[in-house]
């Protein structure tokens, strides 16, 4: 009988400007691709504003050729709202750079202006965590200062804001509703899945049954 052997599983390592964005994403995108997807830290500790050091490079090429992942994520924040254009040329350009040192594996999650945004696109989840009201009008990527917002917003609550909290939040968060409210998050998705493997879809038991002459 020949052996069945078995596929790894697709390895995405996760690249993010802080340890808290990087367990946020792992969290919440194993809930949609976990059943195809292996996720893990690449680099642990990196944070923003070591990603134009030298040494953190050369750290984040080694790690990348020691790992040998199928994809990288390179998670940032934009820090401004999308019109600012010096800023988002900033960061592409910033991509590209650490892009090329993982051999152009990588794809690009950048949260406009902050991954709080993603937040607000599920804001009952935000609402009911800190017993407060958070009204929103129309599109959160228009929210100039996220995390100032929120942390006004609890100011007074019994359990006040932190960016520690992302976690939690997006592991409450419905994925669906992160995709009809965030036009950022709805469009790396999209290239998320053209990178990855599609879903297993297992026949149905009259399929089977079919396939195997029985009636």
């Amino acid at each position: 009988m020949a052996k069945r052997t078995i596929k790894p599983p697709f390895r995405v390592g996760l690249l993010g400007e802080t340890p808290n964005d990087t367990t946020a994403m792992q969290a919440l995108l194993t809930r949609r691709y976990g059943d195809r997807v292996a996720f893990f830290t690449l680099v642990r500790g990196v944070t923003g504003d070591k990603l134009k050091d030298a040494l953190e490079r050369k750290q984040i090429r080694r790690e990348y050729q020691y790992e040998r992942p199928d994809l990288v994520l390179f998670i940032r924040d934009l820090d401004a709202l999308e019109t600012d254009r010096a800023q988002y040329r900033a960061r592409q350009r910033e991509f590209r750079e650490i892009n090329a040192l993982l051999d152009d594996k990588a794809i690009y999650l950048l949260h406009i202006y902050s991954i709080e945004a993603l937040i607000a696109a599920h804001i009952a989840v935000f609402e009911a965590h800190y017993q407060c009201q958070c009204p929103l009008d129309g599109d959160v990527m228009l929210i100039e200062k996220p995390v100032e917002l929120f942390k006004s917003v609890t100011k007074t609550c019994k359990k006040q804001y932190k960016e520690g909290h992302c976690a939690d939040l997006l592991a409450e968060a419905d994925y669906d509703q992160l995709l009809a409210n965030c036009r950022y998050f709805r469009a790396f998705d999209a290239a998320f899945a053209a990178r990855v493997p599609a879903p297993i879809v297992l026949p149905s038991k009259a399929e089977s049954n079919a396939r195997n002459g029985i009636q």
